[in-house]
């Protein structure tokens, strides 16, 4: 378990990265990491810039969205992230991003085939039909989609990635985008979609926790 200070640098750094790689809107996405004090977690505030946030605009809640340390208020998904923990105790960090191609990728009802590694060990990922940002059905919905994987798509709307750490969890989210597109190029191609070997997918999904 990371120190609220690491934990709240983390939040920064991790913001920065997936700003500068599009998978941030302007206000849209947010993140979260448990807090040292047991039943509460440090989360991004609601409707501030993703491209300059500082570790002063961090706010550390309960679940009920009760703001302990800051003066912003909390991102309006805070029950997601909390019903996120709740079902996936091994899990410390969580990802909301607005990724376009993997929200497209959504919209668009689309599968992962096993065309490398990386779509393989995503496979069980679940798309959940759009509910209202910000509501209990959304949070619990995406509740019920994380107890089989550790990412969801959100219809109309997004990703939500959960990790024993952040930084895995922002990596499963960089990943969901990286493998959408490369799904894109392939139909964008045409052809013959080329399939790992069937030997393959049964020995990679072996591992694919690692991720």
């Amino acid at each position: 378990m990371l120190t609220d200070k690491e934990a709240r640098e983390q939040i920064i750094q991790i913001t920065n990265e997936l700003f500068s790689m599009g998978l941030l809107t302007a206000t849209g996405g947010n993140i979260s990491a448990l807090a040292t004090e047991p039943g509460t977690y440090w989360i991004t505030p609601s409707q501030m810039y993703k491209g300059g946030l500082t570790e002063a605009d961090l706010v550390r809640i309960r679940p009920d969205g009760t703001v302990l340390d800051g003066t912003r208020p909390p991102s309006v998904e805070y029950q997601m992230h909390w019903r996120a923990y709740e079902v996936r105790p091994d899990c410390t960090g969580a990802v909301h991003t607005h990724a376009p191609i993997a929200t497209a990728f959504g919209i668009c009802n689309q599968a992962f085939p096993p065309i490398n590694t990386d779509a393989v060990f995503l496979r069980d990922t679940v798309t959940v039909p759009w509910y209202m940002p910000g509501s209990k059905e959304l949070a619990d919905a995406v509740g019920t989609a994380l107890q089989n994987s550790k990412g969801a798509i959100l219809q109309n709307h997004g990703l939500m990635t959960v990790g024993p750490n952040l930084r895995k969890a922002a990596t499963r989210a960089m990943l969901l985008e990286e493998t959408a597109k490369i799904v894109l190029y392939c139909k964008q191609f045409g052809g013959t979609v080329t399939l790992l070997p069937d030997e393959w997918i049964e020995r990679l999904a072996a591992i694919a926790d690692f991720v």
